[in-house]
């Protein structure tokens, strides 16, 4: 992923409270992460047309999980709050499944959702960015709550005409490249879109480049999943790698334990 966006969870204007989504039990065992990731992105709009998308999300339960350079110190989270939000395209807004009495705020270790939805009304390609504060508990004497805000980039959304032509897209090899739950501790599926069928290379790698498992599946037209056990492999960033014919894509997942 360009930037595991760690709470890009509820983007979008005009903050509410109300909204009804269901998060996606695919996501259940992962230990902590957003769903579109920034490689996989919002879906696109279209002009005038109604728009919706959901995020999925797990809050991490320490701070040294959130992507930082320089990294942020190892102390656990209590929560994070959804603050404000910038760059959306005019007319829509996000909705927050808050997991407490306090607005957009979510808790460690538990499946959330949001929503995005409303109706584009101008065209273009809309970089997000959203502020969220993260809130933890030193205890010196006594408990003292402590926070930091952090502001996050990396998503977009591309609001363009419908185009109601004949025309159809042509085909790409590979498409819609990632694999779920990311961060995963047991159990992870690889999945891509194939643009014809035919056979696919699987295989994954460490960060040294020594290869640890691998596999040859048959593809179809459209979505094509791939299940990867973590098995014994220690803890840490691992890449995988699809071939298919001449498209290759290479992406990371982190394996915790």
């Amino acid at each position: 992923m360009k930037k595991p966006l760690l709470l890009s969870f509820s983007i979008l204007v005009g903050l509410a409270a109300s909204a009804q989504c269901t998060p996606d039990p695919l996501y259940a065992d992962s230990v902590f992460g957003v769903w579109p990731d920034t490689t996989e992105n919002f879906k696109a709009g279209f002009l005038g047309q109604f728009y919706s998308d959901t995020l999925n999300l797990i809050v991490p339960d320490n701070a040294a999980n959130i992507p930082a350079d320089p990294p942020y110190p190892n102390f656990p989270l209590d929560s994070i709050q959804l603050l404000s939000v910038n760059g959306l395209p005019p007319g829509l807004a996000v909705n927050c499944n808050s997991q407490t009495a306090a607005a957009c705020t979510y808790l460690p270790a538990q499946l959330g959702c949001g929503l995005i939805e409303g109706i584009p009304t101008a065209l273009g390609t809309y970089p997000i960015d959203l502020t969220v504060r993260a809130w933890s508990t030193i205890t010196i004497v006594v408990p003292i709550p402590v926070s930091q805000e952090i502001t996050f980039g990396g998503y977009e959304i591309v609001v363009s005409e419908l185009n109601t032509g004949i025309s159809m897209p042509v085909a790409t090899a590979l498409a819609n490249v990632r694999n779920v739950p990311n961060p995963f501790s047991t159990r992870t599926s690889i999945e891509f879109n194939a643009g014809k069928a035919g056979s696919a290379r699987v295989r994954v790698f460490d960060m040294v480049g020594e290869e640890v498992w691998g596999q040859t599946v048959q593809t179809k037209v459209g979505a094509n999943k791939v299940a990867f056990e973590g098995g014994d492999l220690p803890a840490g960033v691992y890449l995988y790698k699809i071939e298919s014919g001449s498209a290759t894509f290479t992406g990371r997942m982190a394996l915790q334990r």
